[in-house]
């Protein structure tokens, strides 16, 4: 999504979630932290960029950092619903309606792992989606991502947002190709889920 129409549905969540965090201080001031990482992120130079960005989200509260994704996909034109506390929802950590989807909502997931993902994580998410019968899920994570999490992901509807797809997000406002996902109802749409984002 580009020009004026990603404009509109940013602002739309922007403002919707303005409204649903009012009287929590202490999450809107995370929001606004989230925002001034993205700059920095996006103002970062030179060689090894990949290395020193995910260095650097590695040091970044872990609150913070669920919200730095949070505001990335909603600057990449998705409009978003953060949760208003951060002990989750059953493992959700905000929630996502993607334009490509035709604005079905996914849920969002997010991991700030120093190493590799944990499979049970991948595999969790991809019940309570097929549980609460979402439209998919993102799995978004700084680690490293092993044949096992993989394997998890191929049954399930999930999209894994990591490595050079994270990068994307976060610094080109890209969103991830959500493919083979199935909607709400169990219609399929597309071939599956592939492997993607995997850290060098």
């Amino acid at each position: 999504m580009k020009g004026i129409a990603r404009w509109l549905v940013t602002g739309a969540s922007r403002v919707a979630n303005t409204i649903r965090l009012r009287g929590l201080p202490s999450h809107r001031r995370r929001v606004r932290r989230s925002r001034a990482v993205l700059r920095e992120l996006r103002a970062m130079r030179g060689e090894a960029l990949a290395a020193r960005t995910f260095g650097y989200l590695r040091q970044v509260d872990p609150l913070v950092y669920e919200e730095v994704v949070m505001s990335a996909l909603e600057d990449a034109g998705t409009f978003i619903l953060r949760n208003r506390r951060y002990s989750g929802d059953g493992g959700i950590d905000g929630r996502c309606w993607l334009p490509r989807w035709h604005w079905h909502m996914h849920a969002v997931q997010i991991k700030r792992y120093g190493s590799a993902v944990a499979p049970p994580h991948v595999a969790a998410l991809g019940q309570l989606v097929a549980h609460r019968r979402r439209a998919g899920g993102l799995f978004v994570h700084c680690g490293r991502t092993g044949p096992q999490s993989y394997a998890a992901l191929r049954s399930a509807r999930v999209t894994l947002i990591s490595g050079d797809s994270l990068l994307r997000l976060l610094i080109d406002r890209e969103l991830p190709n959500v493919a083979g996902g199935q909607r709400p109802g169990g219609r399929r749409n597309g071939t599956g889920p592939s492997p993607q984002g995997q850290p060098r």
